[in-house]
């Protein structure tokens, strides 16, 4: 039998992009660490979007607070199909196992994360090429694996008004509920960069 050459490239694009944003990530902060600041601050700093999904769809609601305790990629959104008490500390590399295990059979969360373009001395960082954002997110668009700590879960790769976005989504694939799920999709279709207020 003739082995699925576009599924392996595929997989194969998928790990090149994840290796390159690890690479990213680490010379980031080597370079903050080397300059004897403390990262934290200053990263902080790089960009605060005020991303917007409204309204939700039906059973999804916004959570306001970082699930991770992670720097960069910066969280710029997510959102969750069940209440979420954010009363422990932010995870290492992904939701917090609590998070996930309240998570009922049929629920979703969803995370997105921003891989800023420049250091926090304003130097640029090589961020790999993603695709452009399609039209309309289907869960084809997306690879499922253990890329974060917190299990596996879908991940969407691209970039969105110039700017280097993932998007994850964890679920249990045999029990989620279908409408949830289309609704995670309409999230991501309407998921925009918001105006910046004027002060």
């Amino acid at each position: 039998m003739e082995p699925d050459r576009r599924g392996r490239n595929a997989r194969r694009r998928d790990w090149a992009v994840a290796i390159g944003l690890g690479v990213a990530i680490v010379v980031l902060l080597l370079t903050a660490r080397a300059d004897g600041r403390d990262p934290g601050s200053k990263v902080r700093a790089l960009t605060k979007p005020d991303w917007t999904a409204a309204p939700l769809p039906h059973g999804w609601h916004e959570v306001d607070r970082p699930l991770t305790g992670v720097l960069i990629p910066i969280q710029v959104f997510a959102a969750a199909t069940y209440p979420i008490v954010l009363h422990h500390h932010p995870g290492q590399c992904g939701p917090p196992e609590a998070v996930l295990a309240e998570m009922p059979p049929g629920g979703l969360l969803l995370q997105v994360f921003e891989y800023p373009a420049r250091g926090p001395e304003g130097r640029p960082i090589q961020v790999p090429r993603l695709p452009r954002r399609p039209d309309r997110f289907r869960w084809a668009d997306a690879t499922w694996g253990p890329f974060e700590c917190a299990g596996p879960s879908y991940k969407f790769d691209y970039r969105q008004g110039g700017r280097a976005l993932q998007a994850h989504v964890w679920m249990n694939r045999a029990t989620a509920d279908p409408a949830l799920k289309a609704g995670a999709l309409r999230i991501l279709d309407n998921l925009r960069d918001a105006p910046r207020r004027r002060k």
